[in-house]
């Protein structure tokens, strides 16, 4: 079998109910927290919206998370995957550097409200979603990134296939060729961490429009060529440079079990290091004014990622978010990281404090893990560090988390609240309009 034939048997033949319990529990988490982020995302993103409901309103088939107007699937899937991203703190599986719900849920959703799917059935396609980026994309994501594609946004459109294609009922012969046919629209670039530009939320808003229209395709009786992921002319050869290994397409492993959410609104990279920061400053009671330097060392990977390492100027709120020095700027001075804190990149103190911060390549330190050292002007040297990759909250964590950024935004408690208990109830649900209801109708 070639790769996307094994990947669509196994998505084609796998129902909720052969799904270990644990998993479908990390797949609520992540459910939860990136619905909260489209929630929380509102005040940032409207593009998406204002096109959809201009240019591709027509015909009105399913809901904008926004504020339940509704347009046709594919305008959905791009605008919701936009919205769910923009904050940029939706969930990540460090083994292949993706997002994977900001781009695979969207599909999700779009496809079950168009089928009336029940509440499994869409968990299902989610997770069956996810394992599909995974399997594709967990040995090749760093050479994809060196390339300078965004791992993310390539990767993100064979999740939503494959997503879309167990919610259409599709066969495994037509799943595989769903995936091949997304294939040859993958696509997103590592420039605009380079230039701290905007259009990064659309990256996955185009790979969650991409899997449907590849799905629906495959359903019409397009194919692709089998060996389209691992031939010589292939997916992996073009966009990694690189031999494809099978063991990650082959073997089992519910990838959803390694997938993280992020407390804080910047690079996945950063999330560990801010952690490790604000736990030092608040132990040690740090004043920012006394501190002389601080160094941030990463694996060689992260921290030569694309606006990663950079202490400044800086020209906008995206390259802010992706700045260790910024990120640890602001950490230290003001113990806290919020999206407002993002918007401050021009301000005097924390772009002084930011040229302290340097970042080290180490490769002693694991991916997603990290060590900090901070000296001060007396000449004390405080460290810390992180040792395992963050954010795997339980449920009732991510119910916490919810109510601190509910607080954060301005929004009523009950919202959020809404949308956990439609979640929490999606394996009984008939269908998910009481989650979409709970999440877009007006006023939350």
């Amino acid at each position: 079998m070639s790769l996307t034939q094994a990947i669509g048997a196994f998505v084609a033949a796998t129902e909720f109910d052969a799904i270990p319990p644990d998993v479908v529990e990390r797949a609520k988490v992540s459910l939860i927290h990136n619905l909260a982020m489209a929630i929380a995302g509102r005040t940032r993103e409207h593009v998406g919206r204002d096109a959809a409901t201009r240019f591709w309103s027509r015909p009105a088939e399913v809901s904008l998370l926004h504020d339940g107007t509704r347009v046709s699937v594919a305008a959905a899937a791009l605008a919701n995957a936009a919205l769910m991203h923009a904050r940029s703190q939706d969930d990540t599986h460090p083994g292949s550097t993706s997002h994977p719900g900001g781009a695979v849920m969207p599909a999700a959703l779009a496809v079950a409200e168009l089928q009336g799917a029940s509440g499994a059935q869409f968990l299902a396609a989610v997770i069956l979603g996810y394992e599909a980026l995974f399997r594709i994309g967990r040995d090749h994501h760093e050479a994809i990134t060196a390339r300078g594609f965004r791992a993310a946004g390539v990767l993100g459109g064979f999740g939503s296939a494959a997503a879309a294609a167990k919610l259409l009922g599709l066969s495994a012969d037509e799943t595989a060729h769903a995936l091949g046919l997304v294939a040859h629209l993958a696509g997103g670039l590592s420039q605009v961490w380079r230039e701290g530009s905007d259009e990064w939320p659309f990256q996955l808003g185009f790979a969650a429009q991409n899997g449907i229209q590849a799905a629906r395709l495959a359903m019409a009786g397009a194919t692709a060529a089998r060996g389209i992921l691992e031939g010589p002319g292939g997916f992996f050869r073009a966009y990694a440079g690189a031999k494809p290994s099978a063991e990650a397409a082959f073997a089992p492993s519910w990838g959803m079990r390694e997938v993280t959410v992020k407390p804080f609104p910047v690079c996945a990279i950063l999330q560990g290091p801010l952690q490790a920061t604000l736990r030092l400053a608040r132990r040690h009671d740090v004043d920012a004014s006394g501190v002389a330097s601080v160094a941030l060392a990463l694996n060689p990977y992260e921290a030569d990622f694309p606006g990663v390492d950079n202490p400044g100027p800086f020209a906008s709120n995206t390259a802010a978010k992706m700045s260790a020095q910024f990120s640890l700027a602001v950490a230290l001075t003001e113990r806290r990281m919020t999206m407002r804190d993002l918007y401050r990149f021009d301000e005097a103190h924390l772009c002084d404090f930011a040229a302290k911060v340097s970042v080290r390549r180490d490769p002693t330190v694991e991916l997603r893990k990290s060590r900090i050292r901070v000296e001060l002007t007396d000449g004390t040297v405080l460290e810390d560090g992180i040792d395992a990759a963050v954010g795997q909250p339980t449920i009732a964590e991510i119910s916490d988390f919810c109510g601190e950024l509910a607080r954060e935004v301005g929004v009523a408690r009950c919202a959020f609240d809404a949308m956990i208990d439609a979640v929490l109830d999606l394996d009984r649900a008939s269908d998910v309009g009481h989650l979409i209801g709970a999440v877009a109708s007006p006023g939350r």
